[in-house]
C-alpha cells in the first residue's frame, strides 16, 4: 500500500504546531534543557565511567586471586619450614639408614660384620657363602633380577647368604640374637641345628665344640637400588 506523503507531512506539521506553544513557555524550556542535559550527561558519563568500572572489577578479582595464591604460598612455606625442622632432627641418624639399607649389595661388609659378631659371641665360623652378587659396588645383574615380591618395594632388592657356626648353645643363641640386632637389615629365612661331638671337631675348635652345636643359617640381606 503506497504511503501518502502529503497527508503524513500535514499530520506531523500539525503535531509540531501543537507543541510549539508549550515549548515557548519558559518553564517548559527549562525542563526540556534539564532533561536533555541530564540525558547527555548520563550517556557520555556511562561511556566514560564504564571502562573505569570494568577496571575496578578486574582489579578486585585479581586481588582476590592474589590473596588466595598468597595464602597457598604461606601454607607451602610453613610446610617447608616444618620439613626443614624435621630433617634437621633426623639428619644425625641418616647415615644409619644408609648402613641399614645401602644403595648396593656390598656383601663384603656383611661378611665382615657376621665374622666380627661370631668372635664377639664366642662361636667359630666354619663357612660363609654369599649368593651370586656383587661383593662391592653396584650389582651388575640387577637388571636381570626376577620381579620383586609384592611385599618388597620395586626399589628394594635382596640376596641370600649361608652361614655356618659352631659353639656352645648359649653362644650360638647369642649369635642369632646379634644377627637380629645388626644395623644392616638381615633376616633369617632358615635354620638347621645339629649336635657336635667332641671327636668330630678339629683340633683348633675342640674345646669350643665340646658339648656344643653346629648351626647353619640361611640369611637374606636387603639393599636399595637407585
Amino acid at each position: 500500500m503506497a504511503t501518502n506523503y502529503k497527508s503524513e507531512l500535514g499530520r506531523y506539521r500539525r503535531y509540531y504546531q501543537s507543541l510549539e506553544p508549550i515549548l515557548k513557555k519558559p518553564s517548559s524550556r527549562r525542563y526540556t534543557s534539564v532533561i536533555f542535559s541530564f540525558l547527555a550527561v548520563s550517556l557520555f558519563g556511562w561511556y566514560a565511567i564504564r571502562p573505569t568500572i570494568q577496571t575496578i572489577l578486574y582489579l578486585k578479582r585479581e586481588i582476590t586471586d592474589n590473596t588466595l595464591i598468597s595464602k597457598q604460598m604461606e601454607d607451602k612455606i610453613s610446610a617447608l619450614i616444618e620439613a626443614q625442622a624435621y630433617y634437621q632432627e633426623v639428619e644425625p641418624v641418616l647415615p644409619f639408614v644408609d648402613q641399614a639399607l645401602p644403595p648396593n649389595p656390598d656383601a663384603i661388609p656383611v661378611v665382615i660384620q657376621l665374622r666380627n659378631l661370631a668372635s664377639a659371641s664366642g662361636v667359630l665360623v666354619t663357612a660363609i657363602q654369599p649368593a651370586s652378587t656383587a661383593l662391592l659396588g653396584q650389582d651388575p645383574a640387577k637388571s636381570q633380577k626376577e620381579p620383586a615380591s609384592p611385599l618388597v618395594s620395586s626399589k628394594q632388592q635382596t640376596y641370600d647368604l649361608t652361614v655356618s657356626v659352631q659353639g656352645p648353645f648359649e653362644n650360638v643363641r647369642s649369635y642369632i640374637n646379634g644377627i637380629l640386632d645388626m644395623r644392616r637389615v638381615v633376616s633369617i629365612t632358615g635354620m638347621v641345628m645339629s649336635p657336635v661331638r667332641g671327636e668330630q671337631s678339629g683340633s683348633p675348635s675342640a674345646s669350643l665344640s665340646a658339648g656344643g652345636i653346629l648351626l647353619a643359617l640361611q640369611l637374606k640381606t636387603f639393599y636399595l637400588i637407585e
